[in-house]
């Protein structure tokens, strides 16, 4: 089985370059054909879980050799694909919500003229994240990295006759390459410390003796910024609630499956230079615990269906980086895995929402559509109950395991934090389900039921937000962190703190508190919530435009870095560069000019130029002989 695992990122490599030659032709076989490599990607997977299931713990680890990529004297790069639990969870993630958001994706984008384009770019899409968390060494990672960067760009602006998706999608691929030039040296830097870039090479638990701690210090923070572009965290976020502008299938892929999970992925992947650095331990910490609590206050004061959604997921990536922080690896990938699931039905129900409504997004032109999209309206109910931290929902299992660690590590701050976060989820998630499925109807056009080929993919996507939490507990024979454990090792947790059953008590009136703040302004109808608003329109404005974060960023970086390339396309270009071409044909033609009134057109000119010239010359070969 491991033999064949190449065919896992091959089967959607292949439906991208047939969909991108052969798509027009094709047509709605397109969407079949893109979804049905993804599917047999997924078997693939599983294929090669169950092979490794079946191996002892120290030896799930396996290097598939498919040749050389790069060999240049005693420099080589070998295009190798590494197999070990952590790659195999992200490519189940990567290849089995992938497969759904395709099958879905059939039916949201019928009837777009670049039909089969899209399905070539979401293909390539997840070929790319496959090579990601495939890649056995950091050059092919890196090639994954890029990879997941341009499809983005691809994707958020597909629409690119629309100016706001055209600038969205530059915005992201702006602001990801950010973190991925800092990226790029911290891999170059692990090169030229470690003289490798082969992971069973460096990323070893006695690579510490090889350099000083303030080396890794240095490189795991250059790969943390490259993660905090790639994941939307803090300061690096603002391209996220743009990239909605894209089709929603996109921003279910992006958010749920693939590019935003790259970065806990890196950091998970590279523990060992974090681990060795406790300053880039407690960097990942506090920049997942600001960004979780940030993005959810963020997410309160959207009016746009998407755009909650899409402050949803920087604040659970928060939550994921937070984990990370605290050295609970496979709580983090937990979270990863189940938010997989949730988000991406909460983001397929939305555009179910979004296609009954003929394309709408502003939450305060819908309302009680619970009863023309019955089962829309269940399908997104339970994503808000998994993603509030619900009991026995997947949310919760995960969310209340990054609780638990954060109490006994010791943070007892950063778990109050934390907590606040977490009745802020509850609060956002909720106030969105109650304007858009309760209450009065504001829309203005009527609502219809999504077709099967929609609403099966929710179904499917719901039973893994509702059962998801199983995987915590165990992985066919044993607890995910016991599963992940050869590569992450295990978790150490701290003696103090509060028991578990009392955390678990917290965390779920934390939800549910928040739930019934969200109902009780929102649902119930006894505060006239418009009101409301009207009176705290500051602190709405503020929430809305996420605390002017991006209007500081459009003064300060983006306002003066237009004029000076303006300038510099004046003065330097205009007037150096293109004066120094211009002039040296000016110059030609002056001299050209000049040399044209020797050619008089007169017979006895010309004779008389001869003469002297002969006169010359004979002058010339006298003087040299005497």
């Amino acid at each position: 089985m491991l033999r064949s695992v190449w065919l896992v990122p091959a089967l959607p490599l292949a439906g991208a370059a047939i969909n991108l030659f052969a798509g027009k032709r094709l047509g709605r076989w397109a969407g079949i054909l893109a979804s049905g490599l993804m599917v047999v990607a997924f078997a693939l997977a599983l294929g090669v879980l169950a092979y490794l299931l079946r191996l002892p713990g120290n030896e799930r680890l396996v290097v598939r050799h498919l040749g050389d990529w790069i060999s240049v004297g005693s420099f080589r790069v070998a295009a190798d694909l590494r197999v070990d639990p952590l790659s195999v969870t992200m490519m189940l993630v990567v290849t089995g919500v992938g497969a759904v958001i395709h099958v879905y994706s059939i039916g949201y984008m019928d009837g777009d003229p670049r039909y089969g384009r899209f399905f070539s770019y979401m293909n390539l899409f997840c070929f790319f994240m496959l090579t990601l968390v495939l890649a056995q060494n950091f050059l092919l990672l890196y090639l994954g990295w890029e990879g997941v960067g341009l499809c983005s760009y691809l994707l958020i602006g597909f629409w690119f006759e629309r100016p706001l998706a055209a600038s969205a999608a530059k915005k992201a691929f702006v602001v990801t390459r950010i973190g991925d030039t800092f990226m790029l040296v911290g891999i170059a830097l692990v090169f030229l410390r470690l003289g490798s870039l082969d992971f069973s090479a460096v990323l070893r638990p006695s690579i510490e003796s090889v350099q000083p701690s303030g080396v890794f210090t240095v490189i795991a923070l250059l790969l943390f910024a490259g993660a905090v572009g790639k994941s939307a965290q803090v300061p690096l976020h603002t391209w996220l609630p743009d990239a909605m502008e894209g089709p929603t299938p996109v921003s279910a892929l992006i958010h749920a499956a693939t590019m935003v999970t790259a970065g806990v992925y890196l950091v998970a992947r590279t523990h060992v230079f974090f681990e060795i650095s406790g300053v880039a331990l407690t960097v990942v910490l506090v920049i997942g615990l600001v960004t979780a609590v940030y993005a959810a206050t963020c997410a309160l004061g959207q009016d746009d269906l998407k755009r909650v959604l899409a402050y949803s997921t920087i604040s659970q990536l928060g939550y994921m980086f937070f984990a990370l922080g605290l050295k609970a690896y496979a709580a983090a990938l937990f979270l990863l895995v189940t938010h997989a699931f949730y988000k991406a039905l909460l983001f397929l129900s939305a555009g179910s929402v979004m296609h009954g409504l003929g394309g709408e997004t502003d939450l305060k032109r819908m309302g009680a559509l619970r009863r023309a999209m019955p089962f829309t309206a269940a399908m997104f109910g339970v994503g808000a109950l998994a993603i509030a931290g619900v009991p026995p929902l997947s949310g919760y299992f995960a969310k209340d395991q990054i609780l638990e660690v954060a109490n006994r590590s010791g943070y007892l701050i950063a778990w109050l934090v934390a907590l606040a976060g977490a009745f802020l989820s509850a609060l956002y998630i909720s106030r969105l389900m109650f304007l858009a499925f309760f209450g009065q109807d504001r829309t203005e056009r009527a609502a219809h039921e999504s077709p099967p080929v929609m609403t099966v993919p929710l179904a499917l996507l719901a039973v893994g937000a509702v059962f998801g939490g199983v995987l915590g507990l165990s992985v066919t024979s044993g607890r995910l962190q016991g599963f992940l454990a050869p590569v992450l090792g295990e978790l150490t947790e701290g003696a103090g703190g509060l028991p578990t059953a009392v955390l678990s008590v917290i965390s779920v009136l934390a939800a549910l508190a928040g739930i019934a703040v969200g109902w009780l302004v929102y649902g119930s109808g006894k505060v006239d919530w418009v009101a409301l608003r009207v009176r705290f329109a500051g602190v709405h404005e503020f929430l809305a435009h996420g605390w002017y974060v991006d209007d500081v960023y459009s003064t300060s970086l983006v306002a003066p870095g237009k004029a000076g390339a303006a300038f510099l396309a004046s003065a330097v270009d205009q007037r150096v560069i293109d004066g120094c071409v211009n002039g040296v044909g000016q110059l030609f033609q002056w001299a050209a000019s000049r040399g044209r009134r020797l050619q008089t057109g007169l017979v006895r000119n010309y004779g008389l130029a001869f003469l002297v010239g002969v006169v010359l010359i004979f002058v010339y070969v006298g003087v040299r002989l005497s």
